[in-house]
């Protein structure tokens, strides 16, 4: 599949925090970016659908908004999950407070 290009102008601060992620990782800011796009493609055409919808039937799309951003706060949770039991993983000592 071919892939394709796009510029895209960010903030200094954004810019800022790709650098520093690049620095601490070595993931590149344009293969994160794209990783976090990629993975909202349906929340994308959700926000898509609801816009052309919009003009016809503000409810309904107002109701397909609602549904693609609870979705991709479903994905954020899931990978939060994936961290936190990547992390149980690495834990090798037992605090006090755990027993």
């Amino acid at each position: 599949m071919a892939r394709h290009r796009l510029t895209l102008s960010i903030s200094p601060e954004l810019k800022s925090a790709l650098d520093e992620l690049n620095e601490a990782t070595g993931v590149a800011a344009a293969s994160f970016v794209g990783e976090i796009i990629e993975g909202n493609i349906p929340m994308i055409l959700g926000i898509a659908n609801a816009a052309r919808l919009a003009k016809a039937e503000p409810a309904r799309a107002l109701e397909i908004m609602q549904r693609s951003m609870l979705e991709a706060v479903h994905g954020a949770n899931l990978a939060q999950m994936d961290l936190i039991d990547e992390q149980s993983k690495l834990r090798t000592f037992i605090r006090k407070d755990e027993d």
